[in-house]
């Protein structure tokens, strides 16, 4: 798969995982692993992300570094959101997840669209 592809079909798993979070939220309870949630090189996107396809050019650019941040950021909120609701607080992990979270989420989406249409118009180093 090539770069353009592979951070479109990171944008769809993205928003899948939104509402896998929101049923994660009422089944903390049963004891998920928060760890595995709080890690941002474990999911689809974090392993190529951090894995072999991308090259050392790929990663020295500005848009490779804002989206491995914010998605290593939206994965430290994620693991919130499920701390909280495993600790019997609902209310505040619906309002991270509905607040903070979206906003941290739809930012992550818009950087790797950037970073997407950069890679479309050839722009390969861009720090």
């Amino acid at each position: 798969m090539d770069r353009v592809r592979d951070i479109g079909e990171a944008i769809g798993a993205h928003a899948r995982w939104m509402s896998e979070l929101r049923q994660a939220v009422l089944d903390a309870r049963s004891g998920p692993d928060v760890e595995a949630i709080r890690a941002d090189d474990r999911c689809d996107f974090g392993q190529w992300l951090y894995g072999p396809r991308l090259s050392a050019e790929d990663r020295a650019t500005d848009s490779y570094e804002e989206v491995r941040r914010l998605h290593a950021e939206f994965h430290q909120l994620a693991a919130e959101v499920i701390e909280r609701a495993a600790a019997g607080e609902a209310a505040e992990a619906y309002t991270l997840l509905y607040g903070e979270y979206v906003t941290l989420s739809g930012r992550l989406a818009l950087a790797m669209r950037a970073w997407q249409a950069r890679l479309r118009q050839g722009i390969v180093g861009d720090a």
